[in-house]
């Protein structure tokens, strides 16, 4: 990121970072990688910014072995005063033998309030040569007298574009369906995506996904209560945010196409769009290319509500019903 890479390069990193974000954008992964920039040889010869990565001291901190790089994660269910009182310790002391000490507090929005009111000072003024990275997905857990004594870098989800770069460097079909697939329901977590492209055996997520299409698309009531009552029982309900996510990205893709900006579509592929067709084997990823642009909109409105109620615990049942009568009345229903 910009600002470390700045921090580095002129010498001024913080003694203290709070690293909040979503789960799995790689916040714990940029806490090692500042840890090998700040000790790496061949980085502070040449580029201070870029560690090698293959020296022996970002070889030992990547592999959990350097003294000078400690990660702290919750006993249990809270980090402890134990262990805070052991940060406290490490934040006193100079660096053992590199030239910055790092200690990685993750989770450590389970800090429970001894342990929290016990790193107040170290993270206020360590000694020299120290810097403390807290690792958080819930920042607002922390105490305000935590947060105002770091300097907060905030990650975003990773579109799923950049997720698909991922899939093509780690040697997955990028124009695979399911790929794609995965790179929208992951929430723009790495792990997510990784853990779903992989994956060749479960399709819940499209079948659920189908489901929701067919009965948009049926004529009639029973097909709505049909695929409400399928999709609202408890095995069902817990792949729904999923598929609700995937369907967004359907009407989402044929909303950017009709305007104009095929580039941002990630399920239909390149050579499709001209054409007006998708080249996806599932049906149910084909986006609804005969809908004009209001109705798009507005069925990308009725996901988009759906998705909101599920979160805010409405019957999942009803809200499935409430959403594909929505989509209903925009679907342009065929014979």
């Amino acid at each position: 990121m910009t600002v470390l890479k700045r921090a580095i390069v002129t010498g001024r990193v913080s003694h203290a970072y709070l690293f909040e974000g979503p789960p799995g954008v790689g916040k714990r992964s940029a806490a090692v990688g500042l840890a090998m920039a700040l000790n790496c040889d061949v980085a502070q010869a040449g580029n201070p910014d870029q560690a090698c990565g293959t020296c022996e001291s970002c070889r030992r901190i990547a592999g959990g072995l350097h003294p000078d790089v400690v990660t702290f994660a919750p006993d249990g269910t809270q980090i402890l005063m134990e262990q805070a009182q052991e940060i406290v310790a490490l934040g006193q002391r100079r660096p053992h033998e590199g030239r910055g000490r790092v200690v990685i507090v993750d989770d450590a929005d389970r800090l429970n309030l001894s342990a929290s009111n016990c790193l107040l000072k170290t993270l206020e003024e360590p000694s020299a040569g120290n810097h403390l990275i807290l690792v958080t997905s819930a920042p607002d857990r922390l105490l305000a007298t935590i947060r105002s004594r770091t300097q907060r870098v905030r990650f975003r989800s990773v579109l799923p574009a950049l997720l698909l770069e991922i899939g093509v460097r780690r040697g997955l079909v990028a124009s695979g369906v399911d790929v794609q697939v995965a790179a929208v329901v992951a929430g723009g977590c790495v792990s997510r995506f990784l853990e779903l492209a992989t994956n060749t055996e479960d399709h819940s997520i499209r079948d659920a996904t189908a489901v929701l299409r067919e009965a948009a698309r049926g004529r009639g009531i029973a097909p709505i209560l049909d695929a409400a009552a399928e999709l609202g029982d408890k095995e069902s309900k817990q792949r729904l945010p999923e598929a609700l996510a995937l369907l967004g990205r359907v009407y989402r893709d044929a909303l950017v196409i009709a305007v104009g900006a095929p580039d941002l579509a990630v399920l239909a592929a390149a050579d499709a769009r001209a054409e007006g067709s998708a080249t996806v084997g599932d049906r149910s990823l084909v986006p609804p290319w005969d809908l004009p642009v209001p109705g798009l909109g507005r069925a990308l409105g009725a996901v988009l509500e759906a998705e909101a109620a599920l979160a805010g615990n409405v019957n999942p049942v009803m809200a499935i019903e409430h959403l594909l009568l929505n989509l209903r009345r925009e679907e342009r229903v065929t014979g």
